[in-house]
């Protein structure tokens, strides 16, 4: 069984200091801006999740959520308006 993460508190928010499985509220997580791409959540912080992973992103209108994507495995997207 995969234990529970340990999450660090930092002066940008709550960040992940394990290869474990972990919850944390969106709005306790880092966040980063990209001018002109938008910002994200950063939910791992420097934590690496091959395979498995989740990103909220709030983008303006007319900015771009990447320049290009590349990926070898499957990858989804949704896509909410409000």
């Amino acid at each position: 069984m995969i234990p529970e993460g340990r999450l660090e508190a930092t002066e940008h928010g709550l960040v992940s200091k394990d290869e474990a499985w972990f919850l944390v509220n969106a709005t306790a997580a880092p966040w980063r801006d990209r001018a002109g791409r938008g910002t994200y959540c950063d939910f791992g912080g420097d934590t690496d999740f091959p395979q498995v992973g989740i990103n909220i992103q709030v983008l303006q209108p007319g900015e771009a959520m990447a320049l290009y994507l590349w990926e070898a495995d499957q990858v989804d997207f949704l896509v909410l308006a409000g």
